[in-house]
Order: C-alpha cells, then sequence, then structure tokens
C-alpha cells in the first residue's frame, strides 16, 4: 500500500472519530426550584435550561404563571412562553427564544402548581 494512501485512509479515520461539534447539542442546566414570592405558596419546580442562566431562568419561570395563567400563551422578558395542565394542580411550561431558523435556541422548561 502507497504511503499517501496509508495517510490518507488514517486521516479520514481520525476524522470519523471526532465529535460532530455544530450538531451537538448544548448541555441541559438544571436550576433547581423556587416560588412566584408573592405569598400565594406556588411552587416552581424542576426548572431546566439550554442557553440560559440559572437567574435569568428563575426571574422568567416566576413571572410566567401570571402572565400565562393555567394554559395559554405569554411573552416574558423576551420568551415565548406556553403553559399546559399536567393534573389538576400542576401545570408544564416551557419558554423559548429563537435564533435564526432554530426556533429552541434558548429554552426553559419548568413545572409549577400548588
Amino acid at each position: 500500500m502507497p504511503k499517501s494512501l496509508a495517510a490518507a485512509l488514517l486521516a479520514a479515520a481520525a476524522l470519523a472519530l471526532l465529535p460532530a461539534g455544530a450538531s451537538a447539542a448544548p448541555p441541559l442546566r438544571g436550576c433547581g426550584n423556587a416560588t412566584t414570592g408573592n405569598g400565594n405558596g406556588l411552587l416552581i419546580g424542576d426548572i431546566i435550561t439550554r442557553r440560559v442562566t440559572c437567574p435569568n431562568a428563575r426571574k422568567v419561570a416566576r413571572a410566567v404563571p401570571a402572565a400565562c395563567g393555567n394554559q395559554g400563551t405569554c411573552q416574558v422578558n423576551g420568551f415565548s412562553c406556553i403553559t399546559a395542565q399536567a393534573l389538576e394542580e400542576l401545570r408544564f411550561a416551557r419558554c423559548s427564544k429563537p435564533r435564526g431558523s432554530d426556533e429552541l435556541f434558548k429554552v426553559i422548561r419548568f413545572d409549577f402548581g400548588s
């Protein structure tokens, strides 16, 4: 086998083992739980983000129950949010902010209820 062919095969094998870089999604970040802070006892649980800092995610999550209600959509701090009823006293929420063609570039997910 010629040296150039062996070198090309070795280079191709090395490139195949590299991570996909651009197609790899950034990691999810767990930001814990919070409360709305207005004394109504509403718990916001399991705040999870992608490309959003935890302080900003908690700020958005605290505002969503009042802005969106139990089932609906709203805008909070530039995020488009949607809430849906999961159980009698539990709601799921997702807020996202697009960038380019990626509608879920920045994401905040959480649940809330009493």
